[in-house]
């Protein structure tokens, strides 16, 4: 009967294996008594703090050791040399032709002319860690 033990009735509410049963994050005793967050939606508190957080986070990363350090290891984590991709064709002549092509693309995919495709990875992750988001767009551009 050991393996029933969740079949037995629920405690009464003064019982005290209620405890036990409440979520943990709702319980008001002294640990958690002064934290009142407000119901407020997400959207609303980043509509009326977003900037001002965002500015202050850059700010960190530029000024703080400790912040930049913590960029540059998200990113090498998440990025590392670069997300390369592999052909799965099974022409070798095509599926050689088709690296060369990605490969020549890399190093003209930052409008800028800055960095290469990978370096634009590196990129994306820092301000990712910065802002949380970022934008890519990519674009056909004339020759």
């Amino acid at each position: 009967m050991r393996f029933f033990h969740f079949l037995r009735r629920k405690p009464l509410r003064g019982d005290p294996g209620t405890v036990r049963d409440r979520l943990e994050g709702a319980i008001s005793k002294r640990r958690l008594r002064g934290w009142n967050p407000p119901l407020e939606n997400i959207n609303t508190l980043v509509a009326s703090s977003g900037p001002k957080l965002l500015a202050r986070a850059c700010e960190l990363v530029v000024t703080n050791g400790y912040a930049a350090n913590a960029c540059e290891a998200f990113a090498a984590n998440v990025v590392g040399d670069g997300i390369k991709p592999s052909s799965l064709i099974d022409d070798a002549e095509l599926r050689d032709r088709v690296q060369r092509l990605w490969l020549a693309w890399t190093d003209e995919a930052d409008a800028d002319g800055l960095t290469d495709f990978y370096g634009l990875q590196a990129m994306v992750a820092r301000e990712m860690f910065v802002a949380g988001e970022c934008f890519v767009r990519l674009r056909p551009r004339r020759a």
